[in-house]
């Protein structure tokens, strides 16, 4: 049985952000859900992590449990939210895992406060945002939008059938998580001026300082297009042309920008789609482990 977190409160400049924590020893190491998602979507990957370190899982403002300003939206407020509550889980330095969205806050973090960062992972986080609309508008099989006004069935049924991944106990838990319909839509539109912001002004990664490892969906069709029916050749060739000559082209320039940029990047490929970290856990938990490890001393 995955163990149970503990369950806290910290409020850096004000703004109440909800915790998860495991483990009770070793270096710290914070998870950041992308965005829409909270703390909960790592309730399998965080005890995989906690044997040897001290792991939080924090949501951002605007999701999940957390608080919602009506101001303050920036990559910037985020940032500093999130070193606050390093300061209030007594968290000086730790190393950073962030899935999506997430990336752009912990790549500023570590940018601008080196001190407070030893090492970044991004789970599927290397993107080009300001190229993304484009892309996305070319794809011959969108799912239908969320309904988001629906009822927690209508929810899940459709999480289960479109989200690229399979459904488990931490999406039902995030799920459980989420803030009534009309206040998701307010939460939506208060976060839209982060997302621009990002498209207009890219990730530094030049000014990383740390160690960062880009974790990378290798995508399918599987993954990508879980919904298709599989017997349908016309629809898989289509499918196939979308992701091999107009997708892949987009996020492998992103994946090349990191390579050029980041000084100490490396990038690792894991099969699966947008939810790696659920479907491949353990393959998962093992590159970060691993990549966490000190350096092994010189031969004598």
């Amino acid at each position: 049985m995955t163990p149970e977190p503990r369950s806290v409160f910290v409020e850096p400049g004000g703004v109440r952000l909800h915790c998860l924590l495991w483990g009770d020893g070793g270096d710290p190491l914070i998870l950041l859900p992308g965005l829409g998602h909270s703390a909960h979507v790592f309730r399998e990957l965080a005890p995989a992590l906690a044997a040897e370190r001290r792991v939080a899982a924090v949501t951002p403002r605007a999701h999940g449990a957390s608080a919602t300003p009506g101001d303050g939206y920036t990559v910037a407020t985020l940032a500093a939210e999130l070193r606050g509550a390093m300061d209030a889980l007594g968290m000086e330095r730790a190393a950073l895992v962030a899935h999506s969205f997430a990336g752009v806050v912990a790549t500023r973090l570590a940018a601008d406060h080196p001190e407070r960062v030893s090492h970044v992972v991004y789970l599927d986080g290397i993107v080009d945002y300001a190229g993304r609309d484009r892309v996305v508008v070319r794809n011959p099989f969108p799912p239908p939008s969320r309904p988001l006004l629906g009822d927690a069935f209508q929810q899940r049924e459709w999480l289960r059938r479109y989200v690229p991944g399979f459904w488990c106990e931490p999406l039902e838990a995030d799920l459980a998580a989420r803030a009534p319909a009309v206040e998701e839509i307010r939460r939506l539109e208060l976060l839209y001026p982060v997302a621009a912001e990002v498209a207009a002004h890219p990730p530094p990664y030049g000014a990383l300082c740390c160690p960062a490892l880009a974790l990378v969906a290798a995508e399918s069709v599987e993954s990508h297009f879980g919904w298709l029916d599989p017997a349908d050749a016309v629809a898989r060739r289509r499918a196939e042309e979308y992701l091999w000559g107009i997708r892949l082209p987009w996020r492998r320039a992103a994946v090349e920008r990191f390579r050029r940029e980041a000084p100490r990047g490396r990038v690792v490929e894991v099969p699966g789609g947008h939810y790696f970290f659920l479907s491949a856990r353990d393959r998962v938990a093992d590159e970060i482990r691993a990549f966490l490890l000190p350096p092994a001393p010189p031969d004598p």
